[in-house]
């Protein structure tokens, strides 16, 4: 009876060293206790958070329900099964650290981003979403919007710098340019900086950067191009109508960018939108890019000059002439003038100066005489 009590203390001593001495080399595999909370040292002491809030500790066996009498023939098949078991939590916990370091890193975002600890190393890089080169088209007297979506800023402080001078207009939202139509635009928690320039105008063109102040320092340059809109009237400059017969002018905006607030008719300088009682029609697209002057019944009272005035556009303007003739001879004789009407005009002209400078001579030289 003492010999088999002996030899099983034995055993249960050598189960014992055995589990021990796997802790141990475990222990040396994954890394030695941090000297402040015994975490692995293998993520770094400023991720210990993560790793102590997700990691196994080795438990002690539990003993057997049935009681703590042991059979000798069962002992040797226990030793067995425990060593197995010890094998196995062994490998679960290394496999789990390992996947905790990888998985964590992964997944930060969600884990550790209104965290204290959150360090630089983890976080995502800045990076642009407008696209560099990009290109703004805008009209002349509206507002400019040049876009600039930045993507994990961070501390960063973004910049705007007209290129062809080098002229700082806007740190942040505080614009540094004298000339107060340039403001930079953000909303809270949004991710856009926009350049905003208003009643834009030619000399506004060019190329413009977008900066953000980290080191090292990161730019994109959009280019503005500016366009003046203009108005045309469809047909020839000069019109001719006999009495009675129907007057339709057609005015489109060209080169427009955005919506045109309005379009004005004007007949000499009165402005003749809603004349309806002379007989005038003016007629006009929601947008406004295009409009329409009718008169059914013309008379020698709507001869004139007719301009076509759309809001922040070059206006455009026709000469119409209403007689008792043949309308289609005037317009042969008006084509046929052209060059030589003017030449001839030209000519008159000059001869009409040396007409003026002889007689100035003659009347100098007979006061001289006098």
């Amino acid at each position: 009876m003492r010999m088999l009590t002996d030899l099983l203390c034995s055993q249960i001593t050598s189960s014992i060293i055995k589990c021990v001495l796997k802790c141990w080399i475990m222990l040396l595999i994954v890394g030695c206790p941090s000297h402040n909370n015994g975490l692995s040292p293998f993520v770094g002491d400023k991720n210990s958070k993560m790793i102590r809030k997700n990691q196994y500790l080795l438990l002690p066996h539990v003993p057997n329900r049935n009681g703590d009498k042991v059979d000798a023939s069962n002992s040797s098949s226990n030793n067995n099964e425990t060593s197995d078991t010890n094998d196995m939590n062994l490998q679960h916990i290394v496999n789990h650290n390992f996947l905790m370091e990888t998985s964590e890193n992964n997944n930060l975002a969600s884990v550790n981003e209104n965290d204290e600890n959150y360090f630089e190393i983890f976080k995502t890089p800045m990076r642009f979403g407008t696209e560099n080169h990009t290109e703004v088209i805008a009209q002349v007297g509206t507002t400019a919007h040049l876009p600039c979506t930045i993507h994990n800023i961070g501390e960063g402080v973004v910049s705007w710098i007209r290129k062809n001078d080098y002229h700082l207009l806007t740190v942040g939202l505080t614009t540094y340019s004298s000339d107060e139509r340039f403001c930079a635009t953000h909303l809270k928690n949004s991710e856009d900086w926009t350049l905003q320039i208003k009643y834009v105008q030619m000399r506004d063109a060019g190329q413009y950067e977008c900066q953000v102040t980290k080191y090292p320092p990161m730019s994109i340059f959009l280019t503005l191009n500016v366009v003046e809109a203009r108005a045309e009237i469809v047909g020839p400059s000069l019109k001719y109508l006999t009495p009675g017969s129907t007057l339709k002018l057609i005015c489109k905006v060209l080169q427009s960018t955005e919506a045109t607030a309005y379009i004005f008719w004007y007949h000499d300088n009165r402005m003749i939108n809603y004349d309806l009682d002379r007989g005038i029609n003016v007629s006009s697209e929601a947008d406004f890019h295009y409009s329409e002057l009718t008169i059914l019944h013309t008379t020698k009272d709507h001869s004139g000059n007719y301009t076509c005035v759309p809001s922040n556009s070059q206006p455009a303007s026709v000469v119409v002439h209403i007689f008792k003739g043949d309308v289609a001879a005037m317009y042969h004789e008006h084509r046929s003038c052209g060059s030589c009407c003017w030449l001839k005009h030209h000519v008159m002209n000059i001869i009409l100066l040396l007409a003026i400078s002889k007689l100035v001579s003659f009347v100098n030289f007979k006061f001289v005489a006098v």
